[in-house]
């Protein structure tokens, strides 16, 4: 009987495999898509009579709802009314007013709030964003007036009924640029084009 070599073979380093190198262009494809930072403009090629190229840029910027139109939430509708500015709150209760302040100014926001959902939910206030020298700031937390009418207060709406409030946001007053409203309870980030301060 003969003796057979039983060594093992040896292997192949694994970078001469073909599914090794398949595996590393797809890694880089997805790597070199996942890279790319969406634009608020599209190019895009055209050729016009004379055979020159021209590059078209085409506006994919998100449009925002406006003052008299509807966002729809997963459970709310939400109409804002109007959006405006104001030094000084006057609710029409002495107690509840917010007096003028050195400094700030105070942004006043008229809702709708519509209950879409098939049970009671809680409708919160959410954040103003304004854009200022290149910065976007937020604005998280509105005033608290403990009247009807005004703010959110935790307050819940049954199915299909509406509760109309009005949310007050002091800003500085030396801001300006472009407002937009994000409402509470939004979890796709939804935001209303409140105006240009």
């Amino acid at each position: 009987m003969s003796e057979q070599n039983l060594q093992p073979k040896p292997k192949e380093p694994i970078y001469k495999k073909w599914w090794f190198w398949l595996a590393a262009v797809i890694v880089i494809i997805v790597i070199a898509q996942s890279g790319k930072k969406s634009d608020s403009t599209e190019q895009t090629t055209t050729s016009n009579e004379s055979g020159q190229q021209i590059e078209e840029k085409k506006n994919t910027k998100e449009t925002f709802p406006t003052v008299g139109e509807k966002l729809r939430t997963e459970y709310f509708e939400i109409t804002l009314n109007k959006a405006y500015i104001d030094t000084k709150i006057e609710t029409g209760n002495q107690f509840a007013d917010i007096k003028e302040e050195a400094g700030n100014k105070f942004l006043i926001l008229d809702i709708i709030f519509k209950n879409i959902d098939d049970e009671s939910r809680m409708f919160m206030d959410g954040s103003v964003y304004i854009k200022y020298n290149g910065k976007e700031y937020e604005y998280d937390k509105s005033e608290t007036i403990m009247l009807d009418g005004w703010g959110t207060l935790l307050d819940q709406l049954n199915p299909l009924t509406t509760k109309s409030t009005k949310l007050v946001y002091k800003i500085p007053a030396e801001i300006s640029g472009p407002v937009y409203w994000e409402p509470g309870r939004n979890s796709d980030d939804k935001k209303f084009f409140c105006g240009n301060l």
